[in-house]
């Protein structure tokens, strides 16, 4: 029985290693959802500066530019988006509120990102095209640096989490044998 701790040791200490490995991969794909939602903002700003399309349309076409690309949380909340006003039966306001809130109930997004996007969508539609391009460009660069920050912040806890998690295993594995 012996010859049978072996394997039993090096599987509960790679089982820490993937434990240790799960942050990481939430935080990578954090920050794929941050650059997906900065490229569509950056083609929204392009839709609504030169094109003459209705917002959304305009919006669809933001979200359905690169459809090979990862789904995540701001795309599906987009898409939603445009649906509903497409349908046209309640007010902007109010079908944002709701596209926001679902996805934010799910835990998907903060409390302060939440904010920030409703409060730039908010401002869409709205006046004229140059302050609309200036408040998406200004949304879009702060999604810029968050993307950043998120970048450092994965590089800065990867080694500890992955060494917590082979540690936490080797801890496991004593205690078994």
């Amino acid at each position: 029985m012996e010859y049978l701790k072996i394997p039993g040791v090096l599987l509960v200490i790679l089982a820490g290693a993937g434990l240790g490995a799960c942050p990481i991969h939430k935080m990578k794909q954090r920050t794929k959802e941050l650059e997906e939602l900065y490229f569509c903002l950056l083609r929204l700003k392009s839709e609504i500066g030169h094109g003459m399309k209705p917002l959304p349309e305009a919006i669809r076409s933001a979200v359905e530019c690169r459809q090979d690309r990862f789904e995540g949380t701001y795309r599906r909340m987009l898409r939603k988006l445009a649906k509903q006003m497409e349908t046209g039966r309640e007010a902007y306001e109010v079908l944002l509120s709701k596209c926001t809130d679902e996805e934010h109930k799910n835990g998907m997004i903060t409390k302060e990102e939440r904010d920030s996007f409703v409060e730039t969508f908010l401002l869409l539609g709205g006046g004229d095209k140059e302050k609309q391009t200036e408040m998406i460009l200004y949304y879009a660069e702060n999604v810029r640096e968050a993307i950043g920050q998120e970048k450092q912040r994965r590089k800065e806890k990867s080694y500890l989490y992955r060494s917590l998690g082979i540690l936490g295993g080797i801890f496991l594995s004593v205690l078994l044998c």
